[in-house]
């Protein structure tokens, strides 16, 4: 399938491309830790650096499709560039950043399908439900701009989210990515500079700080209870339009969607949904009936070939990264880039288990070189804990601490073996 060339414009700061493995199907990027500068796996490789379409405002000159993600620099809006001739599960042909920057860039998404329904679908009751949502919500919710703003050529806009009084703010990496100016406005009209406190490029996480007391803060709520069917509110600073932000409404579309960015980043069990998410929205909350914040709009479908096709971070998988990060607190690295194990690639590559975390690249040197973890093992535990999906490896390693040895339970020809890698400290994104 040909793909789209893609106006990306360049990053005053270039992130190291993240570990990711070759093969096709839902991959996981490098375990919840920081991408490495070696090139991404050929299927991610194919097309140009463009960006992710992130929720962030579009920029004002390119004819494509805005991606949102306000990046600087090198970090485009709306991601609008199309990847095509990717084999395995995709369920997209294009995904954006959702930030409104000054470039596109593209996104490969693979899915792990996992539609049970448990339970009758949480839903709003009318309008008055999303009225107390935004009466809960929106105080806590800010626009962000970096730089000069979007369409100056010098910076970007997009949306985060305060968590505690004192000023702490939630939002994407690919926002605030390579800023030297970032400042927050509140839905009262204040507006104050921000400080980046930390960034974690591999999970597209960053914390911003401003000072103040006494904030509006938002709910965190519990990801992993989250059911497809689930209605869900977005708010954001979409196209960072004038009047304050915008809400959108839809439902929980997917579960454990695998986003594979141009950076060379992937993300690993996002939720998809179908509520309307625009450049300027990424690094905004998504939240459920009860106006908790369950996930952080981060990437959306091209539109050129789809409709309301959108990703968010789980915040359940979010949170022990924002603690990290707000508290300078050093992740764990094991040194690995995985698949999920599905029942198609279990036949092809000829695997001793159904399930699990196919193991496609090792980092030279990491734990997991060390301790002898090979390309072709499949993870089944960490730790004591069950691996069933890529996903669980990031989780698992993030609960673990630099300088932990844990057990790691790997299947490699159909047969079982635990090593013990001595886990270390995360590189610098």
């Amino acid at each position: 399938m040909s793909q789209p060339t893609i106006d990306t414009p360049g990053a005053s700061e270039p992130e190291p491309r993240p570990e990711s493995g070759p093969e096709s199907g839902p991959e996981s990027g490098p375990e919840s830790e920081p991408p490495e500068p070696e090139p991404p796996a050929p299927a991610m490789a194919a097309w140009p650096p463009a960006t992710v379409a992130d929720p962030t405002l579009p920029p004002p000159a390119p004819p494509e499709p805005p991606a949102a993600g306000g990046r600087r620099g090198a970090r485009p809006w709306l991601a609008s560039g199309l990847v095509g001739g990717i084999v395995g599960a995709l369920v997209a042909t294009g995904v954006f950043v959702a930030t409104d920057d000054n470039g596109p860039r593209t996104t490969v998404v693979r899915s792990i399908t996992d539609a049970t329904v448990s339970r009758p679908s949480r839903a709003l009751a009318g309008s008055t439900d999303i009225a107390s949502i935004i009466a809960k919500v929106e105080p806590a919710v800010v626009a962000i701009t970096t730089g000069a703003g979007p369409g100056t050529g010098d910076g970007g806009a997009g949306t985060g989210f305060v968590i505690t009084p004192d000023g702490f703010i939630v939002t994407n990496n690919h926002v605030i990515e390579g800023a030297t100016k970032i400042s927050v406005a509140f839905t009262n009209g204040d507006e104050k500079s921000a400080t980046l406190i930390g960034r974690e490029a591999a999970t597209d996480i960053a914390v911003l700080k401003v000072d103040a007391t006494d904030l509006p803060t938002v709910e965190l709520g519990d990801s992993d209870q989250v059911q497809v069917g689930d209605e869900v509110v977005a708010i954001g600073n979409a196209l960072a339009l004038d009047g304050g932000l915008s809400v959108t409404r839809g439902i929980v579309s997917g579960l454990h969607r695998t986003v594979s960015t141009n950076t060379g980043a992937t993300l690993n069990g996002m939720l998809q949904t179908d509520a309307a998410i625009n450049p300027g929205n990424s690094g905004g909350p998504l939240v459920d009936t009860a106006g908790r914040v369950i996930g952080i709009n981060a990437a959306i479908a091209n539109p050129q070939s789809s409709n309301n096709v959108g990703f968010a971070i789980p915040v359940s998988n979010a949170k022990p990264v924002i603690e990290d990060l707000r508290l300078g607190r050093p992740a764990a690295f094991l040194g690995v880039s995985s698949q999920t194990v599905t029942p198609a690639i279990a036949r092809q590559q000829s695997l001793g288990v159904a399930s699990g975390a196919l193991v496609t690249r090792v980092t030279a040197g990491s734990a997991a070189d060390t301790a002898g973890i090979q390309v072709g093992d499949v993870i089944v535990s960490i730790g004591g804990k069950p691996v069933t999906e890529a996903s669980d490896v990031q989780a698992l390693v993030r609960a673990q601490r630099p300088g932990d040895t844990v057990a790691v339970v790997v299947n490699r020809a159909g047969e079982n073996r635990t090593l013990e890698p001595k886990l270390t400290e995360r590189p610098a994104a």
